[in-house]
Formats: C-alpha cells, sequence, structure tokens
C-alpha cells in the first residue's frame, strides 16, 4: 500500500466527514455541553423533588379517633430532619375519596391492629403510607416504653440490649469511585457509538448513496488502500470523541466529586490524587474500544444501499452495544479472565472495577489485548466487504426476500444472505422469549418445543419464499462409505472438544460452574427423555438450521471457507455459552465440512448424534465412553483418538487426495 495515497484519501475523507452537521454535533456539542448539562440539572430536579417529598402536606383520614400522643405525632415530625406534615381530613367513603385521589391514604384501627390504605400507583401515596409507618412506629416505641415504666422497669435496658454502629472504612475516592462506576462506563460506550455512527455511514452507504463511489473506484487505487484511508478517518473520529468525551466526563466527575464532598462529610480524606493512574488505564481501555467499535460499525453500514438502510442495519447493534454496557449497572457483576474476552462488556466492566481501585494485571492485559484483536479482526472483514463487488455495489443476493410479497417470489433456488440473517435472528428470539415461557410452563415438553421452533422457522421461511427444500436443505442421498467416513470425523471432532472444553473450564471456572449446573438440571430426567431432548431432537432440528438454510444460503454468495466459518460461529454463538462456543465452532466446521464434501445433510446429523450421543452417555455414566482430561496419559489419549479419527474419515472421504491434487 501507497502511504501518499492513503494519506490523500485519509484527508478526502476528513473531510467529507467534517462538512456533516450531525458528525460535529454527536462529536462536540453531545459530549462538551449536553452531558454535563444532563448531569447538573438531573442532579438539581432530584434535590428539588427529594425536598419537596420530604417538605409536603400529605392529607389522611382515620376510622377512629386518635388519642393526644397520636395526634402530636401526626401533626409534628419530632425526631427527623424532614419536615413532613398530615393533615387529617374528615371523609364519609374513605375509599373512594381514595380512588378519587382527594385523600393521599387513610388508617383502618381494629382492637391494637393498624391498617394502613394507599394507591402504590401514586407517588404521594405511596409517600404518605411510608411516612405513617414511620409515624405508627414512634407511636408503637412510646407505648412500649410507657407500659414498662408502668411496670417499673428501665425501658432503655430492656429494649436497647446491645448497643452497636457502623463504621465506613472505605475511603472518600473509593466511594465517588464506585458511584461514578456504575454511571460513567455506560455514557462513554454510547457516546462512542453515536459518534462513530454518522462517519461511518457517511462513508460507506452515504458514498454509495451519492454515486461517488464508483468514481473512487475508477482512480488508480486499490480497495485497500480505500478501505484502510475510510477506516483511519471514522477511527479519528472516534478517538476525538473519545477524548472529549473524556474531558467532558473528568468535569463531571469532579463535579459529582466535590458534590459528595459536600453531602457526604468525606472531607480531606478524599484525594484526587489516586484517580490518575485509574484514569489513565481508562483512557487506553477506551481508545482501543473506540477502534474496535470504528470497524464493527463501518462493516456494518457496509451493506446498507443508502443513508436510510444504514439506520436500520445500525440499530440492532446499538441494542446489543447498550445490552452490554448496561452491565456496569448491576451490581455484583465481577470481571473474571472470561467476562474479559467479552467485548463491550469487559470495557464497561474494568472501567467501573478501576474507578473502584481494583487492579488486576493480567486482566487489564486481556481486556486491552481482546480489544485490539477485535479491531484488527474488524478491520480484515471490512477489506473483505470491500474485494467484494456484489457487496460493494449492492447487487442481488444480500437483500432480504421475505419481505417481497409471496406471489411476485419465483420458484426455486436457494435462500438469500438476508433471509439467513434474519432467520437466524428470528429463530434466536423465539427460542428465548416463546421457548422459554414454554419451558416454564410444561417443563420438558417445553423444552423440546424449542427443537421444534427451531427447525420451524427455517421450513417455514423457504416454504413461503418457495425455495427448492432439497437444494436449501441439501436432503441429498448418500453413500455408506460417505456415513462411516463422517462418524469416524465426528468421533475425531467429538474427543478434540472435548479437550478444549476440558482445558477451558479450568481456565473459565464461572461458565464451567453454570455448565455443571445445567447438566445437573438435564440430569433430573430420565435417560430415555435426555437422550430425545439432547441427542435426537438436535441433530434433526439443528442441522436443518445451521448445516441446511444458513450454510446453503452463506455459499450462494460466499467463497466456501468463509460461509463455513461464519455459519459455524454463529453456531457456536446461538449456544450462549463461553467455555461451549470454541467445542461448538470446531465441530461445526467438520459438519459444515461434510455437507459440502457429500452434498448431503445426513452425514452431519450423524455427526451430530454420535457428539451429543457420547456427551449424555458421559453425563450419565462418566467415564465409560470417553475419559475426562484430567491427567496427561488422558490428554494424549483423547489427542490420539481425535488426530486418528479425523485423519482416518478424511482419507475415506478423499480430503488428502484432493490437498495432495492442489499441491501438485
Amino acid at each position: 500500500m501507497r502511504s501518499g495515497v492513503i494519506k490523500s484519501l485519509y484527508r478526502k475523507e476528513i473531510l467529507d466527514v467534517l462538512r456533516d452537521k450531525r458528525t460535529v454535533l454527536m462529536m462536540v456539542i453531545v459530549p462538551l455541553i449536553l452531558y454535563p448539562l444532563i448531569f447538573v440539572v438531573s442532579l438539581t430536579v432530584m434535590s428539588n423533588i427529594s425536598t419537596s417529598i420530604t417538605t409536603a402536606e400529605y392529607k389522611v383520614a382515620l376510622d377512629f379517633t386518635p388519642d393526644d400522643e397520636l395526634l402530636e405525632l401526626l401533626k409534628n415530625d419530632t425526631g427527623s430532619k424532614n419536615s413532613w406534615t398530615f393533615a387529617i381530613v374528615p371523609v364519609h367513603n374513605m375509599k373512594e375519596a381514595l380512588a378519587a385521589e382527594e385523600i393521599d391514604a387513610y388508617i383502618e384501627k381494629d382492637d391494637a391492629s393498624y391498617t394502613i390504605h394507599y394507591l402504590s400507583s401514586v407517588n404521594n401515596s405511596g409517600y404518605a403510607a411510608d411516612y405513617l409507618t414511620t409515624v405508627l412506629d414512634r407511636y408503637k416505641d412510646s407505648l412500649v416504653k410507657r407500659r414498662l415504666a408502668e411496670e417499673g422497669l428501665d425501658a432503655y435496658a430492656v429494649l436497647t440490649p446491645i448497643k452497636y454502629g457502623y463504621s465506613d472504612e472505605a475511603k472518600g475516592e473509593e466511594t465517588a469511585g464506585n458511584l461514578l462506576g456504575m454511571i460513567l462506563p455506560f455514557m462513554l460506550v454510547v457516546s462512542l457509538l453515536m459518534g462513530t455512527m454518522y462517519p461511518a455511514i457517511d462513508t460507506t452507504s452515504g458514498e454509495r448513496e451519492r454515486g461517488t463511489l464508483e468514481t473512487l473506484l475508477t482512480l488508480p487505487i486499490s480497495n485497500r488502500e480505500l478501505i484502510v484511508s475510510k477506516f483511519l478517518a471514522v477511527a479519528t473520529i472516534g478517538l476525538a470523541s473519545a477524548a472529549l468525551n473524556i474531558l467532558s466526563m473528568a468535569f463531571v466527575g469532579v463535579y459529582m466529586y466535590k458534590m459528595m464532598l459536600k453531602t457526604t462529610g468525606m472531607g480531606s480524606s478524599a484525594s484526587l490524587v489516586r484517580f490518575i493512574p485509574v484514569i489513565f488505564v481508562c483512557i487506553l481501555c477506551v481508545l482501543a474500544f473506540a477502534i474496535f467499535i470504528s470497524a464493527l460499525t463501518m462493516c456494518v453500514t457496509a451493506f446498507a444501499k443508502s443513508y436510510k438502510e444504514a439506520n436500520n442495519l445500525i440499530t440492532p447493534m446499538m441494542i446489543t452495544v447498550m445490552f452490554l454496557s448496561f452491565l456496569s449497572f448491576l451490581p455484583n457483576v465481577s470481571l473474571n479472565s472470561g467476562v474479559a474476552l467479552v467485548p463491550v462488556a469487559n470495557v464497561c466492566l474494568l472501567v467501573k472495577e478501576l474507578l473502584a481501585f481494583k487492579y488486576d494485571l493480567l486482566i487489564i492485559f486481556i481486556v486491552l489485548a481482546s480489544n485490539v484483536v477485535y479491531g484488527v479482526l474488524a478491520v480484515m472483514f471490512l477489506s473483505k466487504i470491500y474485494d467484494s463487488e456484489s457487496i460493494l455495489f449492492g447487487e442481488e443476493g444480500a437483500s432480504v426476500q421475505i419481505f417481497e410479497r409471496r406471489r411476485d417470489m419465483k420458484k426455486g433456488g436457494v435462500p438469500a444472505v438476508g433471509d439467513a440473517w434474519l432467520v437466524a435472528l428470528i429463530t434466536v428470539i423465539a427460542v428465548i422469549y416463546l421457548g422459554g415461557a414454554m419451558q416454564l410452563k410444561y417443563g420438558y415438553i417445553g423444552l423440546l418445543s424449542q427443537q421444534f421452533i427451531i427447525i420451524g422457522v427455517p421450513l417455514l421461511a423457504a416454504w413461503y419464499t418457495k425455495k427448492d427444500m432439497k437444494m436449501t436443505f441439501s436432503l441429498n442421498p448418500v453413500a455408506l462409505k460417505q456415513l462411516i467416513a463422517a462418524a469416524l470425523m465426528g468421533l475425531g471432532g467429538t474427543c478434540l472438544a472435548s479437550l478444549l472444553g476440558d482445558i477451558l473450564s479450568k481456565l473459565m471456572v464461572k461458565s464451567a460452574e453454570s455448565l455443571n449446573s445445567l447438566n445437573e438440571q438435564i440430569s433430573d430426567f430420565g435417560f430415555v427423555e435426555a437422550f430425545v431432548l439432547i441427542v435426537v431432537a438436535p441433530a434433526v432440528c439443528e442441522e436443518f438450521l445451521f448445516r441446511g438454510y444458513i450454510l446453503t444460503a452463506f455459499r450462494g454468495k460466499y467463497r466456501v471457507i468463509n460461509a463455513i466459518l461464519v455459519s459455524s460461529a454463529i453456531f457456536g454463538l446461538y449456544h450462549m455459552s463461553l467455555i461451549r462456543f470454541f467445542g461448538t465452532f470446531v465441530l461445526g466446521v467438520l459438519n459444515c465440512y461434510v455437507v459440502v464434501k457429500t452434498g448431503s445433510i445426513f452425514p452431519a446429523m450423524l455427526m451430530h448424534f454420535l457428539n451429543n450421543g457420547i456427551g449424555v452417555i458421559q453425563l450419565y455414566v462418566p467415564g465409560m465412553v470417553l475419559p475426562s482430561g484430567d491427567s496427561l496419559s488422558n490428554v494424549l489419549l483423547l489427542l490420539g483418538i481425535g488426530i486418528i479419527g479425523l485423519g482416518a474419515g478424511g482419507l475415506m472421504m478423499g480430503t488428502f487426495r484432493e490437498i495432495g491434487k492442489k499441491v501438485g
């Protein structure tokens, strides 16, 4: 690549982006003006609301005549810094008056039992009920003390046999950092996403819509030089947005910090000096994340043909990023070596822990390295996109045919890539929500229904779009030799996946514990029920979706190796477990290869059946089929069986002959 060409293209992209008012607005106005304004206004409003709540007069009704002591407590908020008061209102029908919000609450008395009636849907009514509870507690304490005194007992000694108090050992800056760590990561991630979104759209789909992309491609420049310049431009805007956001957040943080000093009385015990190394590491994390999110947004928007379509495509990504960043709000969510590999969530949780002065050099390195790796992979994928003219110029095949009228559809053919992505998304959502509801209501049958969803969605989509069922799902006959070869490869893949799972379980303890918990739930079923649920149903249903509908759609658009890798990655993500992702990805690659090699889905079903069948047998009778990887001898045994199985299966499948021909 020529640095001079990239420099010229980079300058052109920067100027184009900065001419867009939306980019300038999201990069400058929002972080420097809007965010501080939001914080200051929200704190002021919250303070005013709190003051109004604690100084208001609440209307209450009583169905009894209170004694002088209770009446005095109702009229005067004694023993509290607040100044709320109650106005006792005489009403004929207290229930109707409460429903009409003429009163905030009322109390019924039955002997020594008092019942507070209120409306939880009305804020003032809820506050009145809370304050009435406080009054009745004081009234109860007063009566107890009086009766103990009448019996000649020391009320204080009886009611206070022990004394206790609190001593907060956290330093002022630790308290402030903990509060900031719950809010700032979420706002930082969202603002970075918004800052890179418009430049990414403008440099990809926006340029395509304006018709200037074709002009650029006629110049004596390579696609790689073009995409590198575009990425550098978007990354520059992203980094500038990150820097401005960090600056803005710093001002907000100092403001909140000073407010906490006044309200909590932390005084000189709190020091800003301890935040300096924290801020430095946070800046590194944010910069690495800015590079990753810039490449990711460009990957998404590159598929759009217009500005409007790019906004529609980027919405699911925004929702996903915001959902992952929301983890910083959740209590007791810790950052371990496994979570440190999860994009977005790792940065948010690391910033949160750093602001709470929790340091782990290994975790910091994993977060930084993983974001750099993800950014590099996204850039590589982006360069592949720009090497594909069909994607670059928006040719047919990547569109979503499901949204077209059925009477306008032609019979035959295979699904489009857009349909495959949509079917995968709908299936996951349906399994999570509909399948989850079925599981809660019907137990085992509900779990089994999830598999029917997995096969039902692609079948329905293929029928609606009038696709060739045989071609879409690779329903072709297969020779006995190919089935035997697939079985050997399946056995080898299962051994290697099992070995990989044993290794990862030692590295990712939390994920291993959750997986063991899931296995314990499955083992509560009988062997036959578990075999049908875990072995038979997935071997058919999941293969129809992943090695049938999705793989066929990808093969019709991408190179075979790319189709195999992407569909296998989706298969791994579908299992929603970090510790299972790598093993299922490997098995997915093998199953895809067998389908491509044989032209039939049935060998892949056999491989899936064998893998899950061995897993279920291992669950009920540990060590019966395969040894665990706890000892070196077992590790070598699993590795040997895996290599031999793959080698023998590949030999029968003719894999090595093909490789030899290509090398020759």
